[in-house]
């Protein structure tokens, strides 16, 4: 796999991670699946706030977690250097199936319910298997060893991208150009997955407003489409291996 295409498929998960925390948030308990950040301070004020909900914001941190420690377990043979993986395929196969189950059960919900009163179990349920995913997805993404690009790691990817730029601008002795553009190519990916990350937040709350029912199905096309994707492109090496 080239990296280029690797990049393109980074794009699309970030679609996936950008739009769940949205369907998250607004419509699975008031918590983020890929914004742990966010359910640490919602779960601290939910303490002593009136009427705060400190379970779902847990629920959220915990499968996440847990999703990234399977991750974790799932690619632990990955060696350094290589593009793509197939065990990081595998691993996003399982993140697509659960996602696309989850989008499936809240269609279901909402068709038998109104969107105001779907039932909280239901609901929290797919808070924690949406969760899960997309902490599958983290530890996956972490095994590309891709400095500062992560495509749930929001803040982080903030953090990199404006520091990159400090440096950049004020680098003053030359370097090689391989290692410039690999810097820059680095910014360009971390501003695109912010950009990404952004648009595909405001489609949801678009989704939301007059398509809900589609709502869970813009995270799940996305990481069907990548791991999908991944699947052919290893069957293919494989055979011609």
């Amino acid at each position: 796999m080239r990296s280029t295409e690797r990049d393109v498929m980074l794009f699309l998960l970030a679609i996936s991670a950008g739009s769940a925390d949205g369907w998250s948030y607004f419509g699975l308990g008031h918590a983020f699946v890929a914004n742990m950040t966010g359910n640490t301070v919602l779960a601290g004020m939910g303490v002593f706030t009136k009427g705060g909900d400190v379970s779902h914001p847990l629920l959220s941190l915990c499968c996440y977690a847990m999703g990234a420690a399977a991750a974790a377990f799932f690619t632990r043979k990955v060696r350094q250097g290589v593009i793509w993986a197939r065990a990081i395929t595998l691993t996003l196969l399982l993140e697509a199936f659960i996602m696309a189950a989850a989008a499936t059960l809240w269609v279901a919900i909402h068709r038998h319910s109104p969107a105001t009163a779907a039932p909280l179990p239901y609901l929290t349920l797919l808070l924690c298997c949406v969760a899960f995913a997309i902490g599958l997805q983290s530890g996956a993404m972490l095994q590309l060893r891709i400095p500062g690009v992560v495509t749930t790691y929001i803040t982080g990817t903030w953090t990199n991208l404006v520091t990159g730029l400090v440096r950049l601008a004020s680098h003053k002795e030359p370097r090689a150009q391989k290692q410039h553009l690999s810097f820059e190519e680095r910014l360009f990916m971390q501003a695109g997955i912010l950009a990404i990350y952004f648009l595909s937040a405001v489609l949801t709350g678009w989704l939301f407003r007059h398509q809900p029912l589609a709502v869970g199905a813009l995270s799940a096309a996305s990481i069907l489409i990548v791991a999908l994707y991944a699947a052919v492109h290893t069957a293919r090496a494989s055979g011609q291996g």
